[in-house]
């Protein structure tokens, strides 16, 4: 049973680890250890000496943040994998894989490997500690939000953490899904995470507006910014927006008020993407949305699905 599950987690950690090389994490440290640093408070139940050594980390990931002036992202990443079906009532189990990541968190604040990463990250301003977990289930009857289902836990007071996310099937999914379909279209070299101007980063004027490395911020969104470069210069850049979320005209039209938000100084066209598009059934929604907006807009505005089937063949 001990060697089964042991294998199970390295598959674990190997599907993360090579998912990461769609984020441009490619960096990663893998296998880190920490020193312990509340050796009893953090005991583990049923510990023989009623203390804790060390904890592990399954990856470490730092990085300068796009998403906000002068601050280093510090991502400490937990990878829990199983080949059973998600629980039906998971927040027992998501209360021990939280409480392992938070406790991990409080030992890397003041820890000689969080030193060492600031050094290489470069100078900046603050840094800000992020746990996260990748939740997964291999097996093929499971359902795939298991987000959904322990959004709503009350955490332990006591924790001390500043940031925590979780990515389960459903969310890792779309994120494979949206750049390997982008990968096939356009090619890996044309296409870039859009880093949209916020209230935290537009006073550094050294943040480029997009790059290859995604967002920490991302991983559990429901919509990728991204921008498709021109192939030529005669032709204009592409701003995409991928939304988890079925289509639908309503939400299509809020998308393109965001995208005419975020590319406001930008001379560019716009692409959709959702999960379900099929021209021959949403086509008339899309006209739909784009009517009230500016004339021509609509010439501008291509929308896809990141999962095509024979139907699509119809859109090309």
């Amino acid at each position: 049973m001990g060697e089964k599950s042991k294998k199970i987690g390295e598959i674990g950690e190997n599907i993360v680890g090579n998912f990461f090389s769609l984020l441009g994490w490619e960096g990663a440290l893998t296998g880190q250890s920490l020193t312990c640093k509340k050796s009893m408070q953090h005991a583990r139940a049923g510990s023989k000496t009623g203390k804790r050594e060390t904890h592990g980390i399954d990856y470490l990931y730092c990085y300068k943040s796009p998403l906000e002036g002068s601050t280093a992202e510090n991502a400490i990443i937990s990878v829990k994998h199983s080949g059973e079906p998600y629980e039906n009532n998971p927040k027992r189990t998501f209360n021990e894989h939280a409480k392992d990541l938070v406790q991990t968190l409080e030992c890397y604040k003041h820890s000689e490997l969080k030193k060492q990463q600031q050094e290489l990250v470069g100078r900046t301003t603050k840094s800000r500690d992020s746990g996260v977990l990748f939740w997964l289930s291999s097996n093929e009857n499971t359902y795939d939000n298991v987000v959904a289902r322990v959004a709503n836990t009350r955490l332990d007071a006591d924790w001390n953490f500043e940031s925590f996310h979780v990515i389960d099937n459903k969310q890792i999914q779309f994120i494979f899904d949206t750049i390997n379909h982008l990968r096939e279209k356009e090619g890996s070299e044309q296409f870039y995470f859009y880093y949209p101007e916020t209230s935290l980063s537009y006073v550094d004027k050294s943040i480029s507006r997009y790059g290859k490395i995604c967002p920490l911020e991302f991983l559990t969104s429901p919509l990728i910014p991204l921008i498709i470069k021109a192939k030529s210069n005669n032709d204009q850049d592409t701003f995409c927006l991928s939304s988890i979320e079925d289509f639908d005209q309503d939400s299509l039209r809020r998308l393109i008020q965001a995208a005419k938000e975020y590319t406001q100084d930008m001379s560019c066209k716009y692409l959709f993407l959702f999960p379900n598009y099929i021209s021959s059934n949403h086509g008339d929604a899309v006209k739909k949305a784009a009517m009230g907006f500016e004339n021509g807009i609509y010439n501008r505005i291509k929308v896809s699905s990141y999962r095509p089937d024979f139907r699509s063949l119809n859109d090309e």
